[in-house]
């Protein structure tokens, strides 16, 4: 007891003692709690600011997982193009390869009429010779036809000529005897008119 410091101190002095002692006790624990007041303050204060951060990501989630939404919209949209696209290129393939057959089918069927264009065209030509060497013999025909006809005309106008050359010798000639007999008969001398 004599090593306590409030050894030898009377009631009231060892009451104000201890009061004392009860007061500083009590105002380091307040003490105590105003800096832990002051600490959870600030700790609130920061968990207040990460609490702010945490709802500025939930909206940038919230904005996120719109954006994600639409992007599998898009994406959507995208692969159902996508198949359009290669539905309308599987038809056009099976086009390309009808057009492709046609191509070959016309090809085939031009080069047939280009033969058969040029055998027409040798047969016309070997034709048309033909018909032109007919053409060249009629025109020589009528040429030895209109000759042998020119001398034909002669012939007749030579035989004509003959012939009314015979017919006057012949009126001269029966003329000449009907004269003679008058002369014989009258004696001589010309005919009386």
């Amino acid at each position: 007891m004599s090593q306590f410091p409030f050894q030898g101190l009377e009631d009231k002095e060892l009451s104000a003692f201890t009061c004392s002692i009860q007061d500083e006790s009590a105002k380091q624990h307040i003490n105590k709690l105003k800096e832990s007041n002051r600490n959870f303050i600030k700790e609130i204060a920061v968990l207040k600011c990460e609490n702010s951060k945490l709802d500025t990501v939930i909206q940038e989630n919230v904005m996120l997982r719109n954006s994600l939404d639409n992007l599998n919209l898009e994406r959507l949209k995208h692969v159902r193009l996508i198949q359009t696209i290669e539905l309308e290129l599987a038809e056009h393939a099976s086009r390309t390869e009808n057009f492709e057959k046609e191509i070959v089918r016309l090809k085939e069927e031009n080069l047939n009429l280009t033969n058969a264009r040029q055998r027409l065209t040798m047969e016309f030509k070997n034709t048309d010779m033909h018909y032109n060497r007919i053409l060249n013999d009629m025109e020589g025909e009528i040429q030895r036809l209109r000759e042998e006809n020119v001398n034909s005309r002669h012939e007749i106008q030579h035989l004509d000529i003959k012939h009314s050359n015979r017919g006057v010798r012949s009126t001269l000639a029966i003329c000449s005897r009907g004269n003679s007999q008058q002369h014989h008969r009258r004696g001589g001398g010309y005919p009386r008119r």
